[in-house]
């Protein structure tokens, strides 16, 4: 009889470790699987900033050619206003 309990205390020794083991290698997958994610978030939160960055770039520049081309076009409508009271003077003699 003692010997049937040793067997049976054995054989779950036996099985405990084996889950033990199995249990070690999936821990190690899992922590290789998030170490694995946490790298791609981090370079995700680098790429993120980056664009972030080009975007308030492009947003800079883009501002700044607006008020070229506000200025500019307002430049050329003052010319044209003068160039046409120039012309104002000959349509009366016509």
């Amino acid at each position: 009889m003692q010997l049937e309990n040793f067997e049976r205390l054995e054989e779950k020794i036996r099985q405990a470790v084996e889950l033990i083991d199995r249990l070690r290698q999936e821990n190690q997958e899992i922590t290789s699987s998030y170490r694995k994610l946490e790298d791609q978030i981090n370079n995700f939160e680098k790429g993120t900033e980056s664009l972030n960055l080009e975007t308030e770039k492009l947003r800079s520049e883009l501002a700044h050619k607006e008020r070229d081309f506000i200025e500019k076009r307002e430049e050329i409508k003052r010319r044209l206003e003068k160039l046409l009271e120039k012309l104002v003077p000959f349509e009366a003699e016509s």
